[in-house]
């Protein structure tokens, strides 16, 4: 352990997340050294909240929104669940029965619980039980019960799996929307089954309100209110002991949303899955005061979400993010961006784009910084769609276990941003922890218009603590051609390059001008600036934990008279698409290095 990278981690932690983080963890070993007590203090909070009525109309409400992720996240594996057989982010186990089905088990996270938490999440249960069939709720209620036997709270790490809070929380809103979305079919659920259901969800709302994540804050703390406020919907009145949210839900929807909608951990994919939890609490309509609030922060997190979406209709992958496990951007209402510019000027993300052609591009900060957990070294990177075709793509996700593979998909030579190499613009740690950083600003000096008809630019801090600056401009010729330039300032500390990744469906060109096929499509390469190196072999994991090939393009930057050093790339797509003359593109090079 390094004294200094925990002092340049933990100094961002406000004062009430040291508190709390006393508070937590004491409470969770006191938890795991008493159980026998700590279940018995529960259980009798529990006891005092009234049972939960899945037939209420808002609750009903609410879980269509619980319905539409969890069809996005499980409904392609509904009939397997009966016999055991489980799809857990990619990867699917097979248990040979309910009973059979393992909680404790290692699946493929090492020291990540991930997998286990997605289990203990039951979001596969909403799905099946929307279907109306009566043994599916008894399906169900038999894995509850395999569930409470198998983890004691004695047992090591079940406080951060199965018992975790947000777990906890997710298994609550699972179950009630399964069992309400149950009762909208107009079948009848056998009775003794349901108690079961909803006596768990009950006590799992006291587990919650008992261990609310004020260490953490942020999604956790978010996903913690909105799992108590569906519960409190299912019910005559807020209970007493959940009046904590009437404050505390407009206080997380003010931390975690900024003000451009953009969500403040930087991530499109928590982004549509909090845009889900506010349409959630909507649906709840607990407190009037909250509607207008709510309405506002849908309308922003919509309009922000289309800033970050390529022309396929899915999200683009910056900082910890993947496909499928939140709906489409489309399927929640996010189709269209604002103008071909749309800029989230506190997110730090820019969109270029027309004719199918897109760039997403990341000039701003990793994430807040006393909790920027799911961070990635993406400074100035770009994602970019050609016809509608992801041409340009961020790594993804690989896994969420502490180890070479974690360190790699965080890392800025992994990504497409300009790069040092052998010295990273953050520091990472173990699975989430980051100590020394830097941030992204955008660059929206008037000088730099006039060379593309759609631009963007950014520069980072990142490797400020050794005197270097970066800087990147963007241009979209929509229908034509992709020009990314970088420029490197200040003393030259380590090899430099931009590296791009491109995903293996395109095919390397072996005749003519560099580039790369993909049906009709071909793009072709244009070093204006710099020095190509070989096209090298590359893996991304655009689906969490789902390895495929890629190409990594890599040009390295040329010196320059004012002693920058430069490089500038033109993907073409058209046979007429335009390139800026050397003497154009080093004037407006000048300008970006005076930016």
């Amino acid at each position: 352990m390094s004294i200094g990278r925990l002092w340049r981690t933990v100094r961002h932690l406000t004062p009430e997340q040291w508190r709390y983080r006393l508070i937590c963890r004491g409470q969770r070993i006191t938890m795991r050294l008493a159980p026998g007590r700590a279940r018995a203090r529960i259980r009798s909070a529990a006891d005092t909240l009234p049972l939960p009525d899945p037939s209420r109309p808002a609750v009903k409400a609410a879980a269509q929104h619980v319905l539409q992720l969890q069809r996005a996240s499980h409904g392609d594996h509904l009939d397997d669940i009966a016999r055991g057989r489980f799809t857990l982010l990619n990867r699917t186990y097979d248990f040979g029965a309910l009973d059979k089905v393992s909680w404790r088990g290692e699946f493929h996270e090492g020291n990540n619980p991930l997998r286990r938490m997605t289990l203990g999440y039951m979001g596969y249960a909403v799905p099946l039980l929307a279907r109306g069939r009566a043994e599916d709720v008894t399906a169900i209620a038999a894995l509850v019960a395999t569930l409470e036997a198998q983890n004691a709270w004695s047992a090591p790490g079940v406080f951060r799996d199965v018992w975790n809070p947000y777990t906890a929380s997710h298994r609550l809103i699972n179950l009630i929307a399964g069992l309400a979305l149950f009762r909208a079919s107009g079948a009848t659920p056998p009775a003794e089954a349901e108690r079961a259901l909803l006596d768990h969800a009950r006590f799992c709302a006291a587990f919650v309100r008992a261990n609310l994540e004020r260490d953490l804050q942020y999604n956790h703390l978010l996903k913690d209110y909105v799992a108590l406020a569906l519960y409190a919907a299912a019910c005559p009145g807020v209970p007493p002991a959940l009046a904590v949210i009437e404050q505390g839900v407009p206080a997380m929807i003010a931390q975690n949303i900024l003000p451009d909608g953009g969500h403040v951990e930087r991530s499109p994919m928590y982004h549509a899955l909090g845009l889900l939890d506010v349409r959630l609490l909507r649906a709840t309509a607990l407190y009037p005061a909250w509607q207008p609030m709510l309405d506002e922060t849908d309308d922003r997190m919509t309009r922000a979400l289309a800033v970050m979406t390529h022309p396929d209709g899915d999200i683009a992958l910056f900082n910890d993010a993947w496909l499928g496990e939140a709906p489409r951007p489309a399927e929640l209402g996010a189709e269209r961006a604002d103008g071909p510019t749309a800029r989230l000027p506190e997110t730090g993300y820019v969109r270029l784009g027309a004719a199918r052609d897109a760039v997403v591009f990341d000039c701003g900060p990793i994430g807040p910084d006393d909790n920027p957990a799911h961070a990635h070294a993406d400074f100035l990177s770009i994602e970019a769609s050609v016809r509608g075709r992801r041409l340009i793509v961020d790594p993804g996700v690989p896994t969420y276990t502490a180890g070479a593979l974690r360190d790699i998909a965080r890392s800025a030579i992994s990504h497409n941003g300009p790069q040092l190499d052998g010295i990273e613009p953050i520091e990472f740690w173990k699975s989430f922890r980051v100590g020394r950083r830097g941030v992204g600003v955008a660059i929206t000096d008037a000088r730099l218009n006039g060379l593309a008809p759609l631009w963007c630019a950014g520069r980072h801090t990142g490797y400020a603590e050794i005197g270097v600056e970066v800087r990147r401009y963007v241009g979209l010729w929509p229908g034509f051609a992709l020009l990314i330039a970088d420029v490197w300032r200040g003393p030259v500390r380590a090899p430099e390059a931009s590296r791009f990744l491109v995903p293996g469906t395109w095919r390397q060109t072996r005749t003519g001008a560099p580039g790369f096929t993909l049906d009709d499509t071909t793009v072709t390469l244009d070093y204006l600036s710099g020095t190509p190196a070989p096209v090298d072999a590359s893996r991304t994991w655009l689906r969490f934990g789902v390895e495929q090939p890629a190409h990594q393009v890599t040009v390295r930057p040329a010196p320059a008279p004012d002693g920058t050093r430069r490089s500038a790339l033109l993907f073409r797509w058209a046979d007429a698409a335009p390139s800026p003359s050397l003497a154009a593109l080093r004037e407006h090079l000048d300008r970006l290095a005076a930016a």
